[in-house]
This record gives C-alpha cells, structure tokens and sequence, in this order.
C-alpha cells in the first residue's frame, strides 16, 4: 500500500480505524498515539480469551515480534519484551559490566527517565558525562568529543522530546563502532513514525513503547539487542524465562538463552501484545514508507507554516536532515502558552506544552487541512 493515495482508500481507513479525526484534529502522536479500532477489538478478543485458559492462545508474542522485527530491521530472537522504554534502558545499561575508570556519554538535556537511567550509574562508580549542546539538539561530534579509550556506551533519544531534533543515528553508530562503545538509544519518539534500521545505524540496544507512534497501549514495550552487544551487555534481573534449553534448575546447571531471550525473566503482558501485534499489522498494511513520507510532509507543512509568523518563534531545528514529525514553537512565554493549547482545545486541535514550548506532533492520519486549521489558529 506503499502507493495509496491518501484521500483514497487510506483516507478511508483512517477514518475507519481512528474515528476521532472526524471531530478532532489530534495533533499530540509523541505524547500518545491513537489506538486503532481494530486493536480494540483485539483486546476485547484477548480479554475474552482469557475466560478459556482451557483452550490455546493466538501467537500474539510470536507476531508482534516478528512485525516489530520487521519494522526495525531485526531478527526476531534480538528482541524481548518489556514493561516499558526506561525498563529496556536499565537493561541495557544495567547489564554493563562496569569497571573502575569507565565512563558512559549522554546529552545533558535529555529526557527525564533516560537520564535518571544513565545518572544512577554514578552509583557503581561510572563516570557519567553529559555532553552540552546548542541549539535544538546534539550533533555527533557533540556527544563524541566526550568519548575516550574508556567509554563503555554513549546513549541518547532517536527523537528528542522537548524539540523534536532527530539525531543522525547511522553516522552517530558508526562513530561509536570506531571506539569500539555501545550505542543505547531511546527509540520510543522514532519507531513507528519514521524508518530505522538498526543494522545500518549500528545500534548496540534500542529500547521502545508501544503506546505512542506504534498505536498500542501503555505497558507493552520493547527491547532490541544486537547479538554482538551480547559479550558487554550482561542479564540482571533473570527468571525461568531467560534460560537455554539444557539448563537444569535441579543440579544449579544454568546457561543463559544465547540471544536477547537472556533479558525476559518471566511471563509477558499477553493482552498488551495483542494489541501490540494489532497495530503493528495496520503499521505494516499502510508500509512505514508511506507513514514516514505522510509524516515528514505533515511535519514540514507546520514548520515552514510556523516560521512566517512573526509572533511564534520554532525551536525545531533550523536543519531540515534533523526535524522530524515533532514540531516545537512558542509564544514566547510559558503562561501563553498556557493559555494557547487551551484555546485550542476549544477548537477541537489538540496539542501539548512541553518545557521549551508548545509541541505539535502530527501522524499520518492526521491531514494536510489540520495542519492549516492549527496555523490559523496562532497569531499572525
């Protein structure tokens, strides 16, 4: 469906699955995505399933991560589920084995959970450094003139959440693989929205939910690892799950599942992956060519929108390689813009004030008309 034209059969579509955007212009993708009609009754299938235990299951585990596999450009044993992006990220950086003398690179503007995550290394005595930046987001060399022979890991956002600033992963990786560190990313602001590949960007551990561009709900998320981060990224928490075929329990005979599987120590959210396989099928119907082009046009659309108003000033980066569907701009005071996602919520276009403005994040059900609609809404 890569080809469909949008005020076709998708238009179609996406009124069917997401029947909002008859009312609403929802413009607010990055603080949560909408749920799919289809995943809805999916759920309720589940949940029904559930009054059975006496009967078998769908594969829900086995297809969502076959499609998120897909998605990413993974194999399907490098991923295991988790509870959420931060649970992925303490995995990551957790599994570590940190030495005396190391040190792991972060933005020093990154977003709360990640850096609490990254922070509370210095308890184990890991030199964390957090790398400034001007402008809407780091740059590669930013974060790598902070790198040295004794750093383990550099971690950052796909997307950053307070600018929308997409960082250049694929040149990021292979500058990381040079220095022989992990590249941890937080993909939960890309993965969904945009293409990734983490082979081609060299990704070490890529860590998401599914509850915003992946259309799913809370509590369901994801965890990447590629098979070569496995000799530096160890299991912490572990359970009957993470082990190999050949273990026995009995004798104290434990060997680790030789694959990602190593991180998932118990039962999974089987009703969140239901709806996680769900919507990831609708993710693959459509083709995340056609999500990604409809995105980066709508996000294009309200930034050159935004930048001929006098009177709003665009935080999203001026360089248009690193802009992504999420556009930040202001008013130039918190209390407006305050008062602004207010006035536009009267009007029925939803958006959110973050903490360097007010955030705009359109999906590809959102159309061309709800981006003007929300341009003229702002003053001139």
């Amino acid at each position: 469906m890569a080809d469909v034209d949008v005020t076709g059969s998708l238009r179609e579509l996406i009124e069917r699955e997401f029947p909002i955007v008859k009312e609403r212009a929802y413009l607010n993708g990055a603080q949560q995505g909408l749920v799919p009609l289809r995943t809805v009754e999916a759920i309720k299938a589940a949940a029904e399933g559930e009054m059975r235990p006496d009967l078998p299951s769908p594969p829900y585990e086995q297809t969502a991560r076959e499609r998120l596999a897909r998605l990413i450009g993974a194999q399907p044993e490098e991923i295991v589920f988790t509870s959420n992006t931060t649970h992925g990220m303490n995995i990551a950086v957790q599994g570590i084995d940190w030495r005396d003398g190391d040190n792991l690179v972060v933005p020093y503007r990154e977003f709360p959970s990640l850096s609490v995550a990254m922070l509370h290394l210095r308890d184990r005595g890991v030199d964390v450094r957090r790398a400034e930046f001007s402008g809407a987001g780091p740059t590669v060399d930013d974060l790598m003139r902070h790198v040295d022979d004794r750093t383990r890991a550099v971690a950052c956002s796909s997307v950053t959440w307070d600018s929308g600033y997409r960082m250049d992963l694929d040149t990021l990786g292979a500058r990381c693989a040079e220095k022989g560190c992990l590249l941890i990313v937080d993909g939960i602001q890309l993965v969904g929205a945009g293409k990734l590949d983490v082979k081609a960007a060299r990704i070490s551990a890529l860590s998401m939910h599914g509850y915003k561009w992946l259309l799913a709900v809370f509590g369901v998320a994801a965890l990447y690892v590629a098979p070569e981060a496995l000799e530096q990224i160890g299991p912490t928490f572990v359970g009957a799950e993470s082990i190999a075929e050949g273990s026995d329990i009995a004798t104290g005979e434990i060997r680790w599942k030789p694959n990602a599987g190593r991180f998932q120590a118990g039962s999974v959210n089987k009703i969140g992956l239901s709806a996680l396989a769900s919507s990831l099928g609708l993710i693959e119907e459509i083709g995340i060519d056609t999500i990604a082009a409809r995105n980066r046009m709508l996000g294009e659309r309200l930034y050159a929108g935004l930048r001929s108003k006098e009177k709003v000033e665009t935080i999203s980066s001026d360089d248009e390689a690193r802009r992504s569907q999420i556009v930040v701009f202001t008013l130039g005071h918190p209390e407006r813009d305050a008062e602004m996602v207010e006035k536009l919520d009267e009007q029925g276009i939803i958006i959110c004030q973050r903490t360097l403005g007010l955030r705009a994040s359109p999906n590809f059900y959102n159309s061309e008309d709800e981006i003007d609609r929300l341009l003229d809404a702002l003053p001139e």
